[in-house]
Order: C-alpha cells, then sequence, then structure tokens
C-alpha cells in the first residue's frame, strides 16, 4: 500500500503544483484583462483593475434589441471597444445625449452594417442626429477589402435578428489534468524571465523605455499578434484612401437625411506606445492615421491617436496594461472631444 501510494503521489504532486500555479494566476474571468487571457499571462496584480471602478456608472444608453423608443441624438456602431459598458464612451456621452447603440450581434462588420444601414430603411424608422462609426485601426482595412456598397438590411430582418439571437457561453475553465494545466505554468515563468517574445503565438511581451505609462509600474507592453501583422496593409496609402472614400460618399447620403457622420478609429495599443518600445527592429512603424489624416472628408472624423498620445506623459493608463482596449481615462479624453465637435456644428 505504502509503494502504492508512493507512486500515486509521484505522479499527481506535480501536477497538484502545476494546477496550484495555475489556480491562483490563470486570468479565466472579466476582472483581467484580454490579453491575459489570450496570451496565457499571469493574473499577478488582482487589484490594477481597482482603479477602474469610480468610473462604472448605470448604464444609461439604450441598445437597439431594448429599445422602446424611435428617437435619439446620436447612434452608436463599432467594434468592442464600444462595448465597454458602464465605463464605455458611448454610456459617458449618454449623460448628456440620448445615445442608441447597435448590439454587436447585430453590427458584425461595422463598416458594411453601417452600409446597410444606410441603404435600407432603418433611419427612416429610427430618427437621429449623428452616427459615430467606431473601429479598431487593425481591422479597419480588413473589414472594407470585399466591401459591399449597395448591400442593405431593412428594419424587419434586423427584428429578426433580435428575436432569434441566443447569447453564446464562454467557457474558460480547466481540469486538474488539462493542456492548460501543463502550458499555464511555463508560459508564467517566461513571463517573468523573457524579454522581447510571442506570447502563447498571440501576444507580444516587449519591453518599454519606461516603466512611468501604466500605473502598475510595469516597462512591459503587451499587445495582440495582429496590432502588427496587420500593419502593412494599413500603412498603404490606396487602402486609406479607399477606406475614406466609402465614407464620404456614405456621409453625402446621411447629410440627405439631416444625419451627421462622426467617425472615430481607435489606435491600436501598439500604435499608441510605438515610440516606447525599447527594441524596434522587427516592429514596423504605424502610418495609418498618418496616411488618412491628410485626407479630404466629408464627415466629422475624431483623431483619437492624436488625442491621447498627447496625454502619455500625463496621464497613466491611457489603455490598460493588461487590454487591447483604451481605459475609461481615454474614454473621458474621446467624448471630451465629441462633446466639443457637437455642439460647435451646432
Amino acid at each position: 500500500m505504502k509503494r502504492f501510494i508512493s507512486k500515486t503521489a509521484f505522479f499527481v504532486v506535480p501536477f497538484l503544483i502545476l494546477y496550484l500555479i495555475t489556480y491562483f494566476f490563470y486570468a479565466d474571468n472579466d476582472n483581467s484583462g484580454d490579453l491575459l487571457r489570450i496570451g496565457s499571462l499571469p493574473y499577478i496584480d488582482k487589484k490594477y483593475r481597482e482603479k477602474f471602478t469610480a468610473f462604472d456608472h448605470e448604464i444609461k444608453f439604450t441598445k437597439l434589441s431594448e429599445s422602446k423608443k424611435k428617437t435619439y441624438k446620436i447612434l452608436t456602431i463599432g467594434d468592442s471597444f464600444s462595448e465597454q459598458g458602464k465605463s464605455g464612451y458611448q454610456n459617458m456621452l449618454a449623460g448628456d445625449f440620448n445615445i442608441l447603440h447597435i448590439d454587436r450581434f447585430i453590427s458584425g462588420n461595422q463598416i458594411q452594417k453601417f452600409i446597410e444601414l444606410c441603404n435600407g430603411n432603418f433611419f427612416d424608422t429610427y430618427k437621429v442626429q449623428y452616427v459615430i462609426l467606431q473601429g479598431v485601426e487593425r481591422n479597419l482595412i480588413k473589414d472594407i477589402q470585399n466591401i459591399d456598397n449597395k448591400s442593405k438590411i431593412d428594419i424587419d430582418k434586423i427584428d429578426s435578428i433580435i428575436m432569434h439571437h441566443k447569447p453564446q457561453q464562454i467557457n474558460e475553465g480547466y481540469n486538474f489534468f488539462s493542456r492548460t494545466t501543463l502550458k499555464f505554468p511555463y508560459l508564467t515563468f517566461k513571463y517573468c524571465t523573457d524579454k522581447n517574445y510571442l506570447a502563447n503565438g498571440q501576444v507580444y511581451n516587449v519591453e518599454l523605455k519606461t516603466a512611468s505609462l501604466f500605473s502598475n509600474h510595469s516597462n512591459k507592453l503587451l499587445f495582440y499578434i495582429d496590432d502588427l501583422n496587420n500593419t502593412q496593409q494599413n500603412n498603404v496609402s490606396e487602402n486609406a484612401i479607399k477606406l475614406n472614400g466609402i465614407l464620404n460618399q456614405f456621409s453625402e447620403k446621411l447629410k440627405e437625411k439631416n444625419i451627421t457622420l462622426i467617425f472615430l478609429p481607435s489606435p491600436d495599443k501598439y500604435d499608441i506606445y510605438y515610440n516606447y518600445i525599447t527594441d524596434k527592429q522587427n516592429f514596423t512603424k504605424p502610418l495609418f492615421f498618418d496616411n488618412f489624416d491628410k485626407l479630404n472628408k466629408k464627415y466629422i472624423y475624431i483623431n483619437s491617436k492624436e488625442i491621447l498620445t498627447k496625454e502619455l506623459n500625463s496621464k497613466k493608463d491611457i489603455y490598460y496594461f493588461d487590454d487591447t482596449h483604451w481605459s475609461p481615462i481615454a474614454s473621458t479624453l474621446i467624448v471630451q472631444k465629441i462633446k466639443e465637435v457637437i455642439m460647435s456644428h451646432e
């Protein structure tokens, strides 16, 4: 019996150690950043997110799927940067304006959906004065590669999508004997010892010139692999011209209904902090905002990169340390600019 117990312990104890490391440091909940989950990186500073709770306010904007009214000041449509809930930019705007937001399960490729809404009868049913079209930098050019300028969607189809929508349950858990339990402790060790590497094949962990950009005093920059992978096509000036042409075309279409388009591109985290990366040898400089800023626009353009980079030396956590998204600190700055342009427009 002792021999059996000894052999069992020899096999089980190492797994127990690995499991305990995973149990205490694995990021498997919404309180941790998406980059930790995607990169299987350790959730070490569990109080980091507490400093942002002051920005959590009662939800004041209305989702299209829950809307009872048909008249709003502003319609927002975007990607995950527009899905930040209580601390999101549209919830901050909703303190001053009536906001209707297109649910993510409806919008999909938000540029394509925006076109479909313009071509359909949506704006005959819902009366708004402004449309804020938001999109993250890394996906803007990809999203217009196969764009259909003639596609449309009508209210009946949208109602059907809402009626048949079933929220998906995402299980990010793990078992005692699992691939996660085996892999995560190794990636945790690598995080603590290595510099300038790709974690779990998806998240870059690179060294910064300073530890003053985040409130946890880290000199690491974590960013999603597609921030870098999509930089090459985003840097092509003709792609920026194509995107601008699409926005100009449908801005004019909205003006026929007395609606003003506001375009809000969200910079990649990689782009925002690029100048602070210590070794840029293998990292292409992002040029999308440089190219796009030069173009003639028939809509209101929020140069969010310019707004946010001006504040990097005076405000920490413009983007979350552990996440692909900007923080409520950045949202506050963006909202201030949006309010300014609306007030000046009127």
